[in-house]
């Protein structure tokens, strides 16, 4: 299931958001799978919001919610009717992931 960033369009799988992207940051590898057991909230704290940035990751409420990518140019802004779209679902569905990934591959988010 891909879902796409909001400022470039580029594709990105579920999967490797959920469990992959965490060790493309500079956190160690003991460190990265424990993230992997975090809430949601947890994985998206300031801290590791700041490694997901450095890696070129940005995300809205979710890591499902993909804002900025290593893919995108450098200069390049989110598109704001696309951010707007995508950032309802996450709020409504709060922790639940699936619905989450589902509603938002199904209208090409």
């Amino acid at each position: 299931m891909d879902l796409h960033c909001s400022t470039c369009g580029e594709p990105w799988d579920v999967f490797h958001l959920r469990h992959d992207a965490i060790f493309e940051t500079d956190l160690d590898p003991e460190e990265a799978e424990a993230w992997r057991g975090l809430s949601r909230r947890e994985r998206l704290s300031s801290p590791y919001r700041e490694k997901f940035k450095a890696a070129g990751y940005e995300f809205g409420a979710s890591v499902y919610n993909v804002v900025r990518c290593p893919c995108c140019p450098k200069d390049a802004k989110p598109d704001p009717d696309k951010a707007a779209l995508k950032s309802a679902p996450a709020e409504m569905l709060g922790d639940d992931e699936d619905g989450l990934a589902s509603t938002l591959e199904e209208f090409g988010l």
